[in-house]
């Protein structure tokens, strides 16, 4: 072969190979909050660890699961800054709240080795769905917002459920001081949208105020997924009740909110953290919302509020384009629980797991300090009020202090 030919060869071959190696380098990762140290250079020696958000982010309901992903997304960023050991990335599984579909997430998340955490789930219906499932495969769950009263017992013993949410029957028990001490009330009717969450939280509160003596003058369901609630908000102004307690999430409970309203009901309305969430006065109006009262035994952070919580609220904006909401808070808290076990060593299933069930203690969260009952709840937090004021949500204080 002339030698010009043979250059010609070994030419093109050095060019296909250099192609080549740029196209290895073009798979992006589209994995929220980290890379794949592996592949990202300058972070080979680290170990990946994957830690899974479960909730809505679509949907009627996506806002809080938003706010609760938003909030992880600016502890993984902390983390990863911090740590010499792990590079912590955010898997996200979309349940756009239904319990139907949380299994079917579940079959995605629990075969990922990466993951050894779950941040979530969301909501208390799926929760309950997929607990047993977590609990066979011993993936660790902690909760940011789940509160029916009722999960710890889903699985009896359970050693991988979490939460750093009060339950309803303490928010309840806020709601119970507050609206017979301050609202004085005598009598209530109470509406809910039937899911395992919106009836748990009303039941228990109209089972708390009736051992108050305040008496049921209603009880209604109504469907979330309808529009038009005037069979309920006919039966609502017929009973003539001093409050309406009602127990879902903000869209339904807007939209409730307005047409009792607009039918002439002025009686108190109260809700749960469900409804906490600008989406409630999207869906009521400013003057349709105006003075109900949402309750909480969460902590908004705001990027006036003093120390950590302001200096997390800040971060969050930058990060995310938005302030925090419901959650937020809630979300990094939880996140940074499970990256300190993670960077004392327990970075696998099995020693996270131990780590939460025998050695864990308590993390001072800017939500609160946190300290985990035998089955799984927290054992402590205070119970927020706020109320729509000029089409904002305000806040009032906790029960505590507003019935000093």
């Amino acid at each position: 072969m002339p030698r010009k030919g043979l250059w010609r060869i070994l030419v093109l071959l050095l060019t296909a190979t250099l192609v080549l190696a740029a196209c290895g380098n073009d798979d992006e990762d589209t994995t929220t909050g980290g890379t794949d140290t592996t592949a990202a250079g300058g972070g080979a020696d680290k170990k990946t660890i994957g830690l899974a958000f479960v909730g809505p982010l679509t949907g009627d309901a996506a806002n809080l699961g938003i706010n609760t992903r938003n909030g992880i997304k600016v502890a993984i960023e902390e983390a990863n800054a911090k740590s010499e050991k792990y590079e912590y990335v955010l898997k996200e599984f979309d349940t756009q709240g239904d319990p139907a579909q949380a299994p079917t997430q579940a079959d995605k998340y629990i075969p990922d080795e990466e993951i050894i955490a779950v941040v979530g789930p969301e909501f208390s219906g799926e929760t309950k769905a997929v607990l047993p499932t977590l609990e066979d495969a011993g993936l660790v769950m902690v909760s940011a917002s789940a509160t029916n009263t009722a999960l710890p017992t889903v699985v009896p013993n359970s050693k991988v459920f979490h939460r750093i949410i009060p339950d309803d029957d303490v928010q309840g028990a806020g709601l119970t001081d507050y609206i017979t001490k301050k609202l004085a009330a005598k009598n209530a009717a109470y509406v809910h949208d039937n899911s395992e969450y919106g009836k748990g939280l009303a039941e228990g509160t109209q089972k708390l105020l009736e051992g108050q003596g305040v008496k049921t003058a209603l009880v209604e369901a109504i469907d979330p997924k309808g529009q038009d609630y005037s069979a309920a908000v006919n039966k609502v102004k017929a009973a003539d009740a001093d409050f309406i307690f009602y127990g879902g999430y903000y869209a339904e409970a807007g939209r409730l909110k307005k047409q009792l309203t607009d039918a002439g009901v002025t009686a108190k309305f109260v809700t749960g953290d469900g409804a906490l969430d600008k989406g409630f006065i999207e869906a009521s109006g400013a003057a349709g919302g105006e003075g109900a009262l949402i309750t909480c035994p969460c902590k908004l952070a705001t990027t006036d509020a003093p120390g950590e919580l302001g200096a997390f609220a800040t971060k969050y904006k930058e990060l995310n384009g938005a302030d925090p909401g419901t959650y937020s808070t809630e979300g990094y808290d939880a996140t940074l629980l499970v990256v300190e076990g993670i960077e004392a060593g327990n970075d696998t299933r099995e020693k996270l797991l131990s780590y939460l069930e025998d050695t864990f203690t308590s993390y001072a969260g800017l939500s609160k300090t946190i300290e985990f009952e035998e089955n799984g709840n927290v054992k402590s937090g205070d119970v927020f009020v706020y109320e729509v004021k000029g089409g904002k949500i305000t806040e009032l204080g906790s029960t505590v202090t507003l019935l000093k």
